[in-house]
């Protein structure tokens, strides 16, 4: 349904998204992880058609075999809502602080679908209900404000779901939220999109979120997508150093607390942090944090190199060359 080639998207000051390449199909659950300043929430964007006016995009992205790279903001309000839609980051401040829950998630069944009121009323009880709001004729008369967290995070689904979208994208949908409930958000995102046979883009720093929710994943770093393929297998055994080092940062409950000497246990870190647009290489966007990188990789940027049938990632040592 959806298709990046070679999409880029650049500003003065460097390259943002680059050289992406992505197939979405019908029903696909795909996650994308890496850290802040990656491209992920700027590939979303442009998913949607939302690509800030001083970019300046390459490449092609296209729906239903449609060419979009360039299409008007008339053309793309007829695919939002309907074909694509997005649950933004942080519920508290996603919804409009001065209209009513009921009004927010009514307006796109009156504007795309052109619903009466009525309808988008008893529509809107419905897909409350769905996502698991209780008592939702009295929600529907309430401000953000008297709403938890929670339950924020189930009306903006609500309102991504409202034109029964092909494909839903989920930024960071559990951020501020406490572990319960976002273990409950990612389990209804799954549940929702099965039951509507609905394409899953799920966005997220949290590894075990993205294993628990996706059948695919994508792993960016500086704009890049540094790995693809099967989420079980990529989280069971990374090939990029990026991805590698991601995992290892992850606290393990089963490790001793001390070491061998000792002394107390340090978790691992990634060195550095992910550099502005400006100073990111020409090369391995990882250069310069990589502990296994070669002469040239801030210079030259690695192809994707198949590590199995499924999977692939962009990696010099991926081709046969020793560190």
């Amino acid at each position: 349904m959806f298709e990046l080639d070679d999409f880029s998207v650049s500003f003065g000051s460097g390259t943002a998204l680059r050289y992406a390449n992505l197939e979405i199909r019908e029903g696909d659950r795909l996650g994308i992880v890496g850290e802040s300043g990656s491209g992920k929430t700027m590939l979303a964007l442009c998913l949607m058609g939302m690509a800030p006016d001083a970019a300046t995009i390459s490449g092609r992205l296209s729906i239903d075999g449609q060419d979009m790279t360039h299409a008007n903001e008339r053309l793309w309000q007829q695919m939002r809502a309907r074909r694509v839609a997005m649950i933004f980051q942080e519920p508290m401040t996603a919804l409009n602080p001065l209209r009513r829950i009921g009004d927010t998630v009514m307006e796109p069944l009156i504007v795309h679908d052109g619903l009466s009121r009525a309808q988008a009323r008893m529509r809107v009880l419905a897909l409350l209900e769905e996502v698991g709001i209780p008592d939702p004729p009295a929600r529907m008369r309430m401000f953000p404000h008297e709403l938890s967290g929670g339950q924020r995070q189930r009306v903006l689904i609500a309102l991504a779901l409202a034109c029964n979208p092909a494909l839903l994208i989920a930024d960071e949908p559990t951020t501020a939220l406490d572990a319960n409930v976002a273990l409950r958000i990612t389990d209804l995102l799954v549940r929702l999109a099965h039951e509507r046979g609905m394409a899953l883009v799920f966005i997220t720093h949290d590894l075990a979120a993205v294993a628990r929710t996706t059948e695919n994943i994508v792993v960016m770093y500086g704009g890049d997508m540094v790995e693809r393929g099967p989420t079980a297998q990529v989280l069971a055994n990374p090939a990029h150093p990026y991805t590698k080092g991601l995992l290892g940062a992850r606290p393990d409950p089963t490790a001793p607390a001390r070491d061998a000497n000792g002394k107390r246990r340090r978790l691992p870190t990634l060195p550095g942090t992910v550099p502005p647009l400006s100073a990111l290489p020409q090369g391995c966007r990882f250069s310069g944090r990589c502990a296994v990188e070669l002469d040239y990789c801030a210079t030259t940027r690695a192809p994707d190199h198949a590590v199995d049938a499924n999977r692939a990632a962009a990696c010099h040592l991926l081709g046969g060359v020793k560190p």
